[in-house]
């Protein structure tokens, strides 16, 4: 059981609030008993989700970049809620997909880009001293400054709302049987 309550769309007066989680339950992503916890709080729901479809669907950045970003942030982080979402989940089958993501420096799966992507990554979550001349020249010879700030933020989004999740001890499926079990026969 997660360490905040979550509330169950039938329980949220605010339409966009409701509407947000009741789409999370029937697509089961963004993590719906996250969402159901966000709810508590429907300026952080609006904030949270407003961001998470101009940045994620939409933005400058190509999509499957920011997917492999997030699928790399919850992956090196360890954050088993969200690995169990998009990419990550697909890679769990597969030690050595997981494997090649986690030593994409000497990969050959992935390209430049992406890697600089990665490395860019490492930096913002582990250590800002890895963000050093070499990575900026490449980070600038390869993303515009917009995308660079687009990509900085999707990153420090991501693994800030990565660890914030794995403080709340939610676990999947947990929203489903607190609706089932409170369902009104």
């Amino acid at each position: 059981m997660g360490r905040i309550t979550m509330k169950l769309p039938r329980e949220i007066d605010d339409p966009d609030v409701r509407a947000w989680l009741e789409e999370s339950v029937a697509n089961g992503r963004p993590g719906p008993e996250i969402q159901a916890i966000r709810a508590q709080h429907p300026g952080v729901m609006a904030s949270f989700n407003k961001t998470r479809e101009w940045l994620f669907q939409g933005g400058l950045l190509e999509y499957d970049l920011k997917e492999l970003m997030r699928a790399y942030i919850a992956t090196s982080a360890s954050c088993t809620y969200c690995v169990e979402y998009g990419l990550s989940k697909v890679w769990q089958q597969s030690s050595d997909e997981m494997s090649e993501l986690l030593s994409y420096a000497t990969s050959e799966r992935y390209t430049p880009r992406e890697k600089i992507a990665l490395r860019y990554a490492d930096a913002i979550m582990w250590d800002p001293a890895l963000a050093d001349d070499e990575l900026w020249d490449s980070l600038h010879r390869e993303f515009s400054e917009p995308e660079i700030v687009e990509l900085g933020y999707w990153i420090g989004f991501t693994y800030g709302g990565q660890r914030w999740i794995k403080t709340l001890g939610a676990r999947q499926g947990e929203l489903d049987a607190a609706i089932a079990a409170n369902a009104v026969t």
